[in-house]
């Protein structure tokens, strides 16, 4: 899911995949990852906002206040979110494209 652990070196990740488990129980993993990053994603991209109309306010009132470290936190944070959700994305299709067995007529 997260692609942070190997198996090689732990048979859990953190974000609660465990190795070797059924894909079922993966895509619901997935589902509820994809589910919470767009939450978070969706949180920070307002933060962002609300700090550049901040700027943009305080500049309109004859103020230069530029909070450069949070602003910088912020976007780190919502990066991460963006290629967490990118990845979760792109598993979820892998699992999801599960071909069926080809269909054969049967002759009597």
């Amino acid at each position: 899911m997260c692609h942070r652990a190997s198996e090689e070196r732990a048979w859990q990740c953190n974000c609660g995949y465990e190795f070797g488990q059924d894909p079922e129980q993966v895509i619901v993993l997935l589902r509820d990852q994809r589910r919470t990053t767009r939450i978070t994603l969706g949180i920070l991209l307002g933060l962002e906002a609300l700090m550049i109309g901040g700027v943009v306010w305080g500049m309109q009132h004859g103020w230069l206040v530029l909070p450069t470290i949070p602003f910088l936190l912020v976007t780190v944070w919502t990066v991460r979110a963006a290629i967490k959700l990118s990845i979760t994305r792109e598993s979820l299709r892998q699992l999801g494209a599960k071909s069926l067995p080809e269909a054969k007529l049967l002759k009597d």
